[in-house]
């Protein structure tokens, strides 16, 4: 079990990795956390996706997200993910920029070893335009190709804070990837537009033509699905997993979660169908346990889907990453 920790990422920001002998991790403080690395040091295939058009750097002050932001990895998603603004008990309108501020700042980060031997990265970053602690700890198994990740945020204003959070973990979707989940799971769209408003059930999507997607099969190259981007909130499933994998393949990730805290999982799947970045449409695949089914704080908050953080109150959660043995 190994750590670094100083100026070696390849784009130029201040990085800690965390490595046992099956998964290296990599980690961005002074951009916004951001988790820029799970690699399976198994075969040398890093998990996550990467934006080759926009090169993350030291920080990530202003701008817009799709634009030049949005150089993959994961990120933290507070207050809200669309731009928005929310009305609070202290009489101000507050903005909100697209992705929230937390993939904005710089978070303080240290490393440890706990008594079983795994590795921690400690890290916490302050609110900017309210008054909040976000706290997160990764741990990284001594040995196994898993780590954990637990959170808290805590209310430091004198009036009550929304809690809306999600994961935006962008995963590089190969050609014939699956996502796993238990058939019947009802979802909804984000920004449906013209499309059947639903009721959806995984992992069908009416999208308005002949035969519904099968969103199991997003990335497929048996020519069952065409080129399209959508976001759906799955209700959580009960057991609080979800897999992507690759047929005849040992790939498999898993991601798992408490869908008690968490009863929501976003999906972003994107076989070709955007870019925020003005370049070629690409593939990516987003997993987003969150707090709540909507990409924007005010539309939960009107929909009455949103948990309120009392002044002083801190909420507490986790989830975990594991790789195929």
């Amino acid at each position: 079990m190994t750590y670094s920790n100083g100026g070696g990422s390849p784009h130029g920001a201040g990085r800690v990795r965390l490595e046992n002998d099956s998964l290296a991790i990599a980690i961005l403080p002074a951009a916004g956390g951001n988790i820029s690395e799970i690699t399976d040091r198994r075969n040398g295939r890093n998990w996550l996706w990467q934006n080759p058009h926009i090169p993350i750097g030291d920080t990530r002050t202003g701008g817009d997200y799709g634009l030049q932001l949005d150089s993959g990895g994961w990120d933290e998603i507070l207050l809200s993910t669309s731009a928005d603004r929310i009305d609070l008990d202290n009489e101000i309108t507050h903005q909100v920029a697209d992705y929230g501020e937390l993939v904005r700042k710089r978070w303080s980060a240290e490393v440890c070893n706990d008594e079983r031997g795994a590795t921690l990265c400690e890290m916490s970053v302050a609110g900017e335009s309210l008054d909040y602690e976000f706290r997160r700890v990764l741990r990284l198994h001594q040995t196994l190709p898993r780590f954990d990740i637990d959170y808290r945020l805590t209310n430091r204003e004198d009036f009550p804070l929304p809690w809306y959070w999600c994961a935006h973990a962008l995963f590089d979707a190969r050609p014939n990837m699956r996502i796993e989940l238990p058939d019947g799971l009802p979802f909804r769209v984000e920004n449906a537009g013209r499309q059947s408003a639903g009721p959806h059930y995984w992992p069908f999507l009416d999208n308005g033509q002949q035969k519904a997607l099968d969103l199991t099969n997003s990335f497929a190259l048996n020519g069952a699905t065409r080129r399209f981007a959508r976001k759906v909130f799955a209700e959580a499933p009960d057991s609080g997993v979800v897999s992507i994998d690759v047929p005849d393949s040992s790939d498999c990730l898993t991601m798992r979660f408490d869908p008690k805290v968490l009863p929501w999982l976003g999906l972003w799947i994107n076989n070709r169908g955007w870019s925020g970045c003005g370049s070629a449409p690409y593939l990516n695949l987003g997993l987003e346990p969150s707090t709540t089914p909507f990409d924007s704080v005010s539309e939960a908050i009107k929909n009455d889907a949103i948990t309120w953080l009392q002044p002083g109150e801190s909420r507490e959660w986790s989830l975990s990453v594991e790789l195929a043995t």
